[in-house]
């Protein structure tokens, strides 16, 4: 059985107060009434251009009371950022205070909370930590990779557009509810049809970075994606990119000046939402 630290990758944000719902609707993607019917949802809070600032997996604790689970070093920068629409909300943002996050192919006993993310993939809160927990994170970003899932990174920050990353193949953007900051951008490029750019999974014969370019020389080598999330395996890697779907077949990424092709396939998914 498996089960991986992430208390060093993942941080947890506590939402609470009478008008929690009625906020979190306001500033995210995803439709947060739905939480009454499902264990969490995929979401993303972005800027006025449509960029996702945060991705998050989400979950209702009680009434008017919500944990949002995002990456650990753009926590920072979150929690300012969603502190400025609270204006004059009766809503409080925290970090609770020892929780340990878990992922894990088993459920986990005497948890706070287990989500099912995937059949035998569970994300689990809890006050302590089971024995022989490794802290190796592979695990945890080639669930993300085969999955199709994109979290943002410090250096994805403000650079992508939810359609970009599949965030609707996931279930991560509600069409329907209404406003949200960056609303307008992400429903402009939806209903204008097919894609452009979209999120794809590629093999690699080299160490590849997060937020790195990727070119095309069918684009005179310009830039024509971003490298999204890794799984570094000896020295290669599968990952993922945001690319614009003409040059598929013809990407490269530059590595101490030698040039590496990414063999890129088309992602497929499943009910990700619980």
């Amino acid at each position: 059985m498996l089960s991986v630290n992430l208390n060093d990758e993942l941080s947890v944000l506590e939402i609470t107060g009478i008008d929690s719902s009625t906020y979190l609707q306001g500033q995210l993607t995803n439709d947060i009434k739905l939480l009454d019917k499902q264990s969490f949802q995929y979401s993303a809070h972005l800027n006025n251009k449509g960029r996702i600032l945060a991705s998050f997996i989400i979950t209702k604790v009680s009434d008017n009371c919500y944990y949002l689970i995002t990456h650990k070093e753009i926590i920072n920068k979150v929690i300012p950022r969603l502190k400025m629409f609270i204006l004059r909300s009766k809503v409080v943002i925290s970090e609770p205070e020892g929780l340990n996050i878990i992922f894990s192919d088993y459920i986990l006993a005497n948890c706070i909370y287990s989500l099912q993310l995937q059949t035998g993939s569970f994300i689990s809160l809890s006050k302590s930590m089971p024995d022989s927990t490794t802290k190796d994170i592979k695990y945890w970003h080639s669930f993300l990779i085969n999955n199709g899932i994109c979290m943002i990174y410090p250096c994805t920050y403000e650079q992508l557009i939810p359609g970009q990353v599949n965030y609707d193949k996931i279930g991560g953007v509600s069409f329907t509810k209404g406003c949200y900051t960056g609303q307008e951008i992400v429903a402009r490029m939806h209903y204008l049809g097919k894609a452009k750019r979209i999120m794809y999974m590629f093999n690699c014969d080299a160490i590849v970075e997060i937020g790195q370019s990727v070119v095309s020389p069918d684009a005179d080598n310009q830039e024509i994606g971003m490298v999204v999330d890794v799984f570094i395996s000896g020295l290669a890697c599968l990952g993922l990119v945001s690319i614009q779907n003409d040059y598929i077949k013809n990407a490269f990424i530059n590595t101490n000046g030698i040039s590496h092709q990414l063999l890129i396939q088309t992602l497929t998914y499943q009910d990700n939402n619980g």
